[in-house]
């Protein structure tokens, strides 16, 4: 699961992120274990923190010493439901999300990541993640299918990517399959107040994420339920990249709509 890091004042306290992660096996994680009569084909996913409703849009947009980014989150009417035992049941909503790069942020995006995504909420309201088909055009083997998996498939397992009702110091897995998808999550914080160019929100949830696959990589999301849900993040990994939530429109720029590889 890609995570994508935002500038944010929190009002209150700061939140420090300077430890690595510790393996998954110390986490004391919270029971993931799949229950398909937990599941109810098609219901809404409705979660406040990470609600998902069709035809919805998330813009996000972030900026570093390599560039620009620009990350489209798009909530498709699609479901997938042909996933392999015990998945079979499940019927998951599919979320497109695209990623444009431009090196020298001035309005030429290249698309680099293509990705679909799939979701579906338990009765209880907690989001399940059921994988990924991502192709990358950033990578050395271009176009890259690396980091996609489903549920189901080699071994793969789905986790939770938001819980019905988080509590502070609770720990999750978001997605397992070994040696490609292992992020982890932890609650730090309920009701942060956060203030972004979009806005000032309250009542939000900031989560730690991170992946015994990339150590030293930590990041940090900040969720709102006025906001719509996530509003953006925080990473670090030697360096500080911040990304966040400016609506549901495109910046001003062209955007290539498939990937190239090469120059």
């Amino acid at each position: 699961m890609r995570t994508r890091p935002l500038y944010l004042t929190l009002a209150g306290a700061a939140v420090v992120l300077s430890s690595m992660a510790a393996p998954a096996s110390a986490q004391n994680l919270l029971d993931t274990t799949f229950v398909a009569g937990n599941f109810v084909p098609g219901a809404p996913i409705d979660n406040p923190y990470s609600p998902f409703v069709p035809g919805t849009r998330f813009v996000y947009t972030s900026e570093s010493t390599g560039g620009c980014e620009v990350n489209l989150v798009e909530v498709t009417s699609n479901f997938k439901d042909d996933f392999p035992s015990p998945y079979d049941s499940v019927t998951a909503l599919e979320v497109h999300d695209r990623v444009w790069a431009d090196e020298n942020c001035a309005g030429d995006y290249a698309l680099t990541e293509d990705t679909a995504d799939w979701y579906a909420k338990d009765k209880a309201g907690n989001l399940w993640y059921f994988g990924e088909a991502t192709t990358s055009y950033a990578e050395d083997s271009c176009p890259s299918h690396e980091g996609s998996w489903q549920a189901g498939v080699d071994g793969a397992d789905a986790g939770i990517v938001m819980l019905a009702s988080p509590r502070p110091g609770v720990a999750y897995r978001q997605e397992f399959l070994e040696g490609t998808a292992e992020d982890l999550a932890r609650v730090l914080r309920l009701n942060a107040s956060v203030s972004i160019e979009l806005g000032a929100f309250a009542g939000c949830l900031i989560t730690k994420e991170w992946s015994p696959l990339e150590r030293g990589v930590i990041e940090q999301k900040t969720y709102c339920p006025t906001a719509g849900g996530l509003v953006g993040g925080r990473g670090h990994h030697g360096k500080t990249v911040q990304e966040e939530l400016i609506g549901n429109t495109l910046p001003p720029g062209e955007y290539a709509p498939t990937g190239v590889c090469g120059p």
